[in-house]
């Protein structure tokens, strides 16, 4: 007997939500559990129901347990609402030799979009190691003993990536554990133990959690940026505003980013729906969110400082017919986006003093969103925020007036991506369920709204 979802989880949910399930055997009934807790019960097929997720964007775990007559569990089926879904899928399959740990592992992807990657990489404990045209990789020699931590990652031509890590070796022995939840973090004093030393550090309902790795490996920054913010900032770097000479080519490249850290932009200019009568109305509820925001491809600061790349990079990116600007919704999608990679991360939203919006989430929902997704987010505003603009909504913002306060904002900006870790725990998990103990010496990355 089985049971299993038809209804996809993708994108941003709130409100009521429809739940369609497919079900096989002697099933007497099911029931639906949101974060643990049961809100309703199918005596009958069809197997339909509406769940209310109500107002607040917050990522939930969703159950449907299949019940006999008597209320035993037969079988159970699990999905996430407001936490990254794929359209590309990938696995990591180890091939075991007649006896010690495995002697090979193949990655294996599939793609609704049927594209093929134009880029394939698997590490073994963080180091890579070479795939054949299968995808097959001959793994070093290594202990059982200890966790070791597989990591695949696809990149396709349209910009997606797909990623998967497993972990096997030490508490696991020779199985393998197929999910496991990034959770970054930094020290609150020195550098960060290994793995094996993180034990009784991390719960999730009063559970403790197993560490399989600590990683750091790049950074991505996801900006959303305001029409006004590029002229904005042109004016910072202008000593002449007679001359469209940005200052920042020389006295602002040092402001870059790390080693690898990279930059992704989340422009935010809804699209127009294809029959819309009013081109000013955007509908979004009966559209996955995501699909209403451009995300560039990465950028790098490496040859230019992060000032002149928010005025260069992708201008041409702009609001179209019947668009809408919707700042905080591009924020609530470049959230959930920083949380797909696993990798150190933070939002960035950058916006002039002017500027309004109309989005479908207000600031404080949205803020409230990436505390629990544990995505930092930092909103600078160029200027003094002016009365009912977007700025004056976020609450709490640097407000940069000039040269000396862009610099401080960026190096607080930078630091809070390096002091970052990425602790892999075992099993998937809601990521504000995972709490502390006394005895850890982390703080949790972006846990405040």
């Amino acid at each position: 007997m089985t049971i299993t979802f038809l209804s996809l989880f993708f994108g941003l949910i709130s409100g009521p939500y429809p739940v369609e399930l497919a079900v096989t055997g002697p099933v007497r009934s099911v029931e639906l559990l949101v974060d643990g807790q049961s809100v309703q019960k199918l005596q009958a097929p069809p197997w339909k129901a509406k769940i209310d997720f109500g107002q607040d964007l917050r990522p939930h775990e969703i159950v449907a347990r299949a019940l006999d007559a008597k209320g035993n569990e037969l079988a159970r089926a699990e999905e996430w609402a407001n936490l990254p879904h794929s359209l590309a899928k990938v696995e990591i399959v180890l091939e075991e030799g007649k006896s010690g740990p495995a002697k090979a592992a193949r990655v294996v992807w599939t793609d609704l979009k049927g594209e093929e990657p134009r880029a394939r990489l698997l590490t073994f404990d963080g180091i890579p190691v070479a795939l054949d045209a299968a995808g097959r990789a001959v793994l070093p020699p290594h202990d059982l003993k200890l966790v070791h931590v597989l990591a695949a990652e696809v990149d396709l031509p349209s910009g997606r990536l797909a990623s998967k890590e497993i972990a096997y070796g030490g508490e696991y022995g020779s199985a393998v554990s197929t999910e496991l939840t990034a959770v970054p973090v930094r020290a609150r004093k020195g550098k960060l133990p290994p793995a094996g030393q993180l034990g009784g550090w991390l719960t999730a309902g009063g559970r403790p959690l197993s560490v399989a790795a600590v990683e750091e490996g790049p950074a991505q920054l996801y900006v959303v940026r305001s029409p006004g913010t590029i002229e904005a900032l042109w004016d910072l770097g202008k000593p002449d505003k007679k001359k469209r000479v940005f200052r920042a080519t020389d006295e602002w490249s040092y402001l870059t980013l790390a080693g690898r850290d990279s930059v992704r932009l989340v422009f935010p200019f809804s699209q127009r729906f294809e029959g819309s009568g009013d081109e000013e109305e955007v509908v979004v509820e009966d559209r996955d969110l995501t699909d209403l925001f451009t995300i560039s491809t990465d950028y790098h600061t490496r040859d230019r400082g992060l000032p002149l790349l928010l005025v260069t990079a992708a201008k041409e990116v702009g609001p179209g017919r019947g668009s809408r600007i919707r700042f905080a919704d591009a924020v609530a999608v470049a959230g959930l986006e920083a949380t797909r990679e696993n990798r150190r991360r933070a939002v960035l939203l950058v916006l002039s003093a002017q500027e309004k919006e109309r989005s479908r989430y207000d600031p404080v929902a949205v803020r409230r969103y990436l505390a629990a997704l544990r995505v930092p987010l930092v909103v600078w505003c160029l200027g003094e925020p002016e009365p009912g603009s977007a700025a004056a909504a976020w609450g709490n913002i640097e407000v940069l007036k000039d040269e000396k306060g862009l610099e401080r904002a960026f190096r607080a900006l930078r630091e809070e991506l390096d002091s970052q870790r990425i602790v892999m725990v075992d099993g998937r998990l809601l990521p504000q369920s995972i709490s502390l103990t006394p005895k850890a010496g982390v703080e949790l990355v972006g846990a405040k709204p």
